[in-house]
């Protein structure tokens, strides 16, 4: 049976997909954090509706909220959340790399040497004989997005490690308290 937060912790792996595919699109990337940090918040909104009368629920999700409370990067992205929701457009700030690499093919000379049964010694050198490959460029780039507040901490892998919490928090949710 799938519950009605799983279906919203989808709805927030959905949107982190979509983050990950649109990293150098600036604007893509911010529209699909600013649903990312709404639908993620949800979950444990719509886990307390669904299931607030089941026996038992809420004692355990006083103490999950207090544990959610101390962490400091739920509480971050909560602010976000509200930051977004509320005030203004999230704005992290992007470093892009750029890498480029050169592929380049060098025909080289080939140095033959025959040794004779009687110690004569032959030597033979063979010439390439086509000019060298022309050479190949690849280029990368290589977009990652910050936020001020924590700046050794990619976006994209803060919300990846938000995820794993919701995941665990609901799968825990859902062997505790559906038949």
């Amino acid at each position: 049976m799938s519950t009605d937060t799983r279906e919203k912790l989808s709805e927030a792996r959905y949107f982190l997909g979509y983050m990950k595919k649109n990293q150098s699109d600036r604007d893509a990337f911010k529209y699909n954090l600013n649903v990312f940090l709404a639908a993620s918040r949800s979950v444990t909104f719509i886990m307390q509706t669904e299931f607030c009368k089941v026996p038992g629920f809420k004692e355990w999700y006083a103490k999950k909220q207090s544990e959610m409370q101390r962490d400091e990067t739920m509480r971050l992205l909560n602010d976000k959340r509200v930051m977004t929701i509320h005030q203004q457009p999230v704005r992290p700030y992007a470093h892009v790399n750029m890498g480029i690499m050169e592929h380049i093919t060098i025909s080289e000379s080939v140095l033959i040497i025959n040794t004779g049964a009687d110690g004569t010694i032959e030597r033979r050198e063979s010439k390439p004989t086509s000019p060298p490959a022309p050479a190949k460029s690849e280029v990368t780039i290589e977009w990652r997005w910050y936020f001020d507040e924590l700046p050794e901490k990619d976006v994209v892998v803060l919300c990846k490690e938000h995820m794993v919490k919701l995941e665990t928090l609901v799968a825990e949710c859902e062997s505790l308290f559906t038949s």
